[in-house]
């Protein structure tokens, strides 16, 4: 039997994909899966260790410390955040990640893991994510970013890219949705440009109304940060951007190719100059966004069958 181990049983997107794709499996010892964002689990239940699979998702080490710069190394609850990762990592037997060069940045940090590790994709859920016939209006072409307004995304290129995209006379329509930690210095930020044909009003949106909005957008934008962490996942608005069928830009990185393919996704450097150059390249050809769109999606429902396989086999020979 499959049982779920977590701090607060919140309604994750990962923890949802996650249940959808164990409820069906039939096993006759128990099995247990840790949910992301629960490490101090691991401790509590750790005499069950060869019997749960970890779903590390994310260093909360490196997430502090490198990726949103909250600490620094030298603080006391940097160290026990290291701790808490390196104990969950070294001694975990199952171990899920998102992508393999994160897996791998994660052995770097901590150490060479002995055990056995599947790599599960962040993924959309399809319930709540998917597609709607959509004409694109080639006058006003519309754009959307969301986010929590962490360094991981690069806002900042986004907002100086869509302002030489103004500068230019470049006809487009464009929407941030999203707050956080950098939000002020990004507000600041996108009063100084005077953008007028940009939305960023600061406010949080339920899931499925953001859904909608997606499907009434033509393009959306993934991440252009400059971290180890941007460089080494596939975020969850990529997946979910893809599983409704929309047009995604992202920076280039190399984590891409483990999933998506050339064509399926438009990427770009993590400049403001190269997301414009994208960005009204696609404008003046729309044909090429319902092309990426139908790619992306196609893409997407490959990787969701094939993980939703791949992972029932990964659990049954546990």
């Amino acid at each position: 039997m499959i049982k779920y181990l977590f701090r607060h049983n919140k309604n994750y997107s990962r923890v949802n994909i996650i249940k959808e794709f164990t409820k069906d499996i039939n096993i006759e010892k128990d099995i247990y899966i840790l949910m992301p964002f629960s490490k101090n689990q691991f401790f509590k239940n750790f005499l069950k260790k060869d019997r749960i699979i970890n779903d590390f998702f994310i260093s909360n080490y490196d997430t502090y410390v490198y990726d949103r710069k909250k600490i620094t190394n030298k603080n006391p609850r940097a160290w026990w955040k290291y701790f808490q990762d390196w104990f969950n990592f070294r001694y975990s037997k199952y171990l899920l990640s998102d992508t393999m060069v994160h897996f791998k940045y994660w052995e770097r940090l901590f150490g060479k893991f002995k055990g056995k590790h599947f790599v599960l994709p962040v993924l959309a859920d399809t319930n709540i994510y998917y597609p709607i016939e959509k004409t694109i209006d080639k006058e006003n072409v519309k754009i959307l970013f969301y986010g929590s307004f962490i360094p991981l995304h690069g806002i900042d290129v986004i907002l100086k890219a869509f302002s030489l995209m103004e500068k230019n006379n470049i006809n487009f329509e464009a929407t941030i949705i999203g707050k956080g930690q950098i939000y002020p210095v990004m507000k600041e930020l996108y009063t100084s440009l005077n953008l007028k044909n940009v939305t960023m009003d600061g406010e949080f949106i339920e899931e499925k109304q953001l859904s909608e909005i997606i499907r009434q957008n033509d393009i959306v934008l993934g991440i252009f940060g400059n971290s180890e962490k941007a460089r080494s996942v596939i975020p969850n608005k990529v997946y979910q951007s893809t599983a409704s069928k929309k047009c995604t830009v992202t920076m280039n990185s190399e984590v891409l190719t483990e999933f998506y393919n050339d064509g399926d996704l438009v990427t770009c450097d993590n400049t403001p100059e190269s997301l414009f150059n994208t960005l009204v390249e696609l404008i003046i050809n729309t044909d090429n966004i319902e092309q990426i769109s139908t790619n992306g999606y196609e893409q997407f429902n490959f990787i969701y069958d094939k993980t939703k396989k791949d992972f029932e086999q990964f659990i049954k020979e546990i």
